[in-house]
């Protein structure tokens, strides 16, 4: 595989809540290297079930539609805005998706739609709920490192404990 770093779109997994640091470094790498910023989020709660025989996803899959009467769907909806007022200044083509189903392989099938040249991801929350998700579903940096072909881009916490060793 030829790399194709700074030829493809800059996909950035967004959350609400999240280190602002993960979307400036996504909207910085992007600025840099001349690409298109896609912001995802991606709503574990729910699965893709659109595929056509050849195994394929189906375009209309790559968005998923959220419900009007959750709340928890108002905190995703203003990340679109702030994806556009974050690129805003450097003058960067975005656009935003929900996407469901596997976080890791959600955002692998985006990258693959949108022939991306890098995934950024955050680090996980902090928190014993996250620590307690992270063991049971697996560690969404882990899997994109297992199953891409592109570059993944972690950005760690800002609120990272260095190491007790060394």
């Amino acid at each position: 595989m030829k790399p194709r770093f700074g030829h493809g779109s800059v996909i950035v997994g967004m959350q609400p809540d999240q280190d602002p640091a993960v979307l400036a470094y996504a909207v910085s790498l992007a600025a840099a290297s001349g690409a298109d910023l896609i912001g995802a989020y991606v709503d574990p709660g729910s699965y893709l079930i659109e595929w056509d025989p050849s195994g394929n996803v189906l375009g209309h899959s790559l968005e998923r539609a959220l419900d009007p009467e959750d709340d928890a769907a108002t905190a995703v909806r203003e990340l679109g805005p702030l994806l556009q007022a974050a690129v805003q200044e450097h003058g960067l083509q975005c656009s935003f998706r929900v996407l469901g189903g596997d976080p890791a392989m959600a955002l692998g099938r985006l990258a693959a739609a949108m022939t991306a040249s890098v995934i950024v991801v955050g680090a996980r929350r902090p928190g014993l709920l996250a620590g307690v998700n992270e063991i049971l579903a697996g560690s969404v940096v882990r899997k994109l490192l297992a199953t891409q072909r592109i570059p993944v881009l972690a950005i760690p916490r800002v609120d990272a404990r260095p190491p007790l060793h060394g």
